[in-house]
């Protein structure tokens, strides 16, 4: 039996029942928007080479994007209620936490990381907050600590933290997420990259560190405007 599962605004569609967590997620692939599979690629257009835009006009461009992020976020709750209507009953499916330790059990650990989503977007953060903090503490010892998993969940996890404006919460979850991601970057991966680059850009901006800002907003349009020339694979 096949699962398909959304980890905030991404698809994963993996084999074994019941998981949801074996293969990267990619966030921020903008289900709920009509045309382009990167948020830039909207207000851009196809050339042959990239294009080296000044960061002033990549921070322009962010805070273009930045009022899609509402409808993001609604749409991602939505698909992830849809897949998994009851985050308490998939629970009850997996092993004790204490038996996953014991087994070393890295599938199931991946499930808790994505469970712990589902339950943050459904609205039990308490319950969420329990099982990303498990994830969060054992994911190096028993997935290694080059897995770029981790990488994924968190940042998930932060960017719900930013659409709440909890940029405490948010900013360090981000940073950890990038630290994970850009040396494991793929064609799966690099849309959470670019949801991460826009996301710390404005969080930047608004607390006054113009220069973060820009070295952010700067990193995301590149970063889209390569995916468009030199797709990853």
């Amino acid at each position: 039996m096949k699962v398909l599962l959304v980890s905030t605004s991404l698809l994963v569609l993996l084999n074994g029942c019941p998981a949801f967590a074996q293969k990267a997620p990619t966030s921020l692939t903008l289900p709920n928007l009509p045309s382009t599979p990167t948020t830039i690629e909207k207000t851009t257009t196809t050339t042959a080479a990239p294009v080296d835009l000044p960061p002033e006009e990549c921070l322009r461009r962010v805070h273009n994007i930045a009022p899609l992020m509402p409808k993001i976020m609604e749409g991602a709750r939505t698909a992830i209620s849809a897949i998994v209507p009851d985050p308490d009953g998939y629970e009850k499916t997996l092993p004790t936490l204490e038996k996953v330790l014991a087994d070393k059990d890295a599938k199931t650990l991946m499930n808790i990381g994505g469970l712990s989503e589902a339950f943050y977007y459904a609205g039990n953060k308490e319950k969420g907050q329990k099982l990303f903090k498990f994830f969060c503490d054992n994911a190096d010892s028993i997935l290694g600590a080059e897995h770029p998993f981790p990488g994924l969940v968190k940042g998930d996890v932060g960017l719900l933290f930013f659409t709440e404006k909890n940029y405490a919460e948010a900013e360090p979850l981000l940073l950890d997420s990038l630290k994970k991601l850009e040396t494991n970057m793929t064609a799966a991966n690099s849309n959470n990259l670019i949801t991460n680059y826009m996301c710390l850009s404005l969080i930047n901006d608004e607390g006054g560190n113009k220069e973060k800002a820009l070295s952010y907003a700067k990193k995301m349009v590149d970063l889209s405007l390569k995916l468009r020339t030199e797709p990853l694979k």
